[in-house]
């Protein structure tokens, strides 16, 4: 039978090491960028992050406009938003900085700025006309990895829904990965975003489209998060930190190559809630583990081994399962939906749409409408 061949792409140049934003100006004029749109929230802005970017772009002599009213979960109005401010200032490139929200948006914004029309014309694959302005992504998070994606999730506040636009012309051009962005970042963000990072890297195990190439990233990511995620998120540690954002990448390269499974599909609905995508996916991780166990026990052994652990590969896979809610345990990371914000009358809705979702399809083992039901419930249950 004959065997389409697997690819590898990964087209976004990746800078990293700590004090590596400094080289952000040199980066804008090798992409062609002549007037910046840095797209960043306000949190960041306070906070100083926002500011010692400018700064380098005054420095340098490169003309730019500032939007960071980038909210948590953003959707159709920033981005909307976003693009008039965009094509009145004339910009031609977008510095995107922050957690996944500031860089969805930004990848949004250049997407639409350059294409016209709505966000929700670009929903799926492949939707546009042309290509996006060029993108420069700097993640102040280590979770989302949306820096080195060709995936862009926002929310259509019409349908309550978080919808993904999937393009390899969306890949950012540069993404600059510096601890040192890390520093003020709250204990609380930092986790919800290193939840996300890792369930990056697991679903991209369970995937049916994992490849060699995906399944060594997943892997050796995996085990990073497991053992930096506690020290990076509550402490000063930068090398911690460093090391997170340098796995969080490494996994979204992974779920991009193999396009994740099924807690990811179960996270999307949950937009709705206006629950953050790395909270509700790393509350529904360990409950998409159980289902997987029994037909992906081979996948997610290899991270057992390189945290030390030593069995069959049955009782490997449930060693790290069993780490994985000590983990959750141990930072402090909710473990359950909580029930007077997802009400069991939502359920129908919620599974209705998780099978609309694009990735559906491509979970190890398949889930039902049964199956998901029963995996919301789960995780609804151990609230009790």
């Amino acid at each position: 039978m004959d065997r389409q061949p697997l690819t590898f792409f990964i087209p976004t140049r990746v800078v990293h090491g700590l004090g590596s934003v400094a080289g952000v100006p040199a980066l804008v004029g090798s992409s062609g960028g002549t007037r910046v749109f840095l797209c960043a929230d306000e949190g960041l802005t306070r906070a100083g992050v926002t500011g010692r970017v400018s700064g380098l772009l005054e420095a340098a002599g490169i003309p730019f406009v500032v939007f960071d009213s980038v909210e948590e979960d953003p959707g159709t109005r920033t981005v909307h938003s976003g693009v008039e401010l965009f094509k009145a200032e004339g910009c031609d490139l977008v510095v995107a900085l922050g957690g996944g929200s500031p860089l969805c948006a930004g990848k949004g914004i250049a997407l639409v700025a350059a294409n016209g029309g709505a966000l929700t014309d670009y929903e799926g694959f492949n939707k546009a006309s042309v290509g996006p302005y060029p993108v420069i992504a700097i993640p102040t998070t280590a979770g989302s990895g949306t820096e080195v994606s060709k995936v862009t999730i926002l929310t259509d506040e019409a349908r309550g829904f978080k919808m993904s636009i999937l393009d390899e012309r969306t890949f950012p051009r540069v993404a600059v990965l510096d601890g040192e962005l890390m520093a003020t970042l709250p204990a609380r963000p930092a986790l919800v975003a290193g939840m996300d990072a890792l369930a990056h890297a697991l679903d991209a195990l369970w995937s049916v489209g994992a490849t060699s190439f995906s399944d060594a990233l997943a892997v050796t990511s995996a085990a990073t998060i497991f053992e930096m995620l506690p020290r990076a998120a509550l402490t000063g540690d930068l090398a911690a930190k460093q090391a997170m954002l340098e796995a969080s990448s490494a996994a979204n390269i992974a779920t991009g190559t193999a396009l994740p499974g099924l807690a990811h599909v179960l996270s999307q609905p949950l937009g709705r809630y206006h629950m953050s995508h790395g909270l509700a996916t790393g509350i529904m991780l360990p409950h998409t583990f159980e289902f997987n166990l029994p037909v992906a026990a081979h996948t997610v052994a290899p991270i057992a081994r390189l945290l030390g652990a030593d069995g069959s590969e049955k009782e490997l896979a449930r060693w790290l399962l069993d780490r994985l809610w000590e983990l959750m345990e141990e930072v402090g990371f909710p473990t359950s939906l909580d029930p007077s914000l997802v009400p069991l009358a939502d359920l129908p809705i919620l599974v209705e749409q998780c099978t609309k979702v694009v990735n559906y399809r491509l979970n190890l083992r398949q889930a039902s409408p049964a199956d998901l039901t029963e995996l919301y419930m789960a995780a609804l249950e151990e609230e009790s």
